[in-house]
């Protein structure tokens, strides 16, 4: 007598197909998370790094230290914004001297709103103005903040 139903081993090709689809759009979904947390960390580096450079302006302007020419004067140290740039340049009563530093924003981030100009006074930790600033670093699916007292302190406040 044969057997009617015999045994296979084996997968249908429905059950490939499923199985296929399903790893397809679990390994989808783990690159767009990827994405956005490689994202996410490029500009949080932008950020950190701006920090440190406005560090570095305010240490500059606490020390007085001037450019090697050009400068009878200082003043401060300015930091000047673009959309995609900030730069750090002496202020003497002559004018701007030279750039102490001239930083461009990773691909993919900006300013948005582009933050007005502000001065590091010299011999103190603070601004030359009396209001603070905020600088809105924007990347390609969140915005970063930071706020920089007239007391000089430079705040992080994070993602929005």
């Amino acid at each position: 007598m044969k057997r009617l139903f015999a045994s296979r081993s084996g997968f249908t090709l429905i059950e490939l197909i499923v199985t296929i689809g399903i790893s397809l759009l679990a390994v989808g979904g783990l690159i767009v998370n990827y994405n956005n947390y490689n994202d996410n960390q490029r500009l949080k580096q932008a950020a950190l790094t701006m920090k440190n450079n406005l560090r570095y302006a305010q240490t500059l302007a606490a020390s007085s230290k001037k450019p090697t020419s050009g400068c009878t004067e200082l003043v401060g140290y300015t930091v000047q914004f673009t959309d995609s740039t900030y730069t750090v340049v002496a202020e003497c009563t002559e004018g701007a001297v030279g750039d102490a530093l001239s930083t461009a924003l990773p691909s993919g981030i900006t300013f948005s709103p582009v933050p007005a100009s502000f001065v590091y006074g010299v011999l103190t930790r603070g601004l030359l103005s009396s209001d603070a600033v905020t600088i809105t670093m924007v990347g390609i699916v969140k915005s970063y903040r930071i706020q920089v007292s007239t007391g000089g302190d430079i705040n992080d406040l994070g993602f929005l």
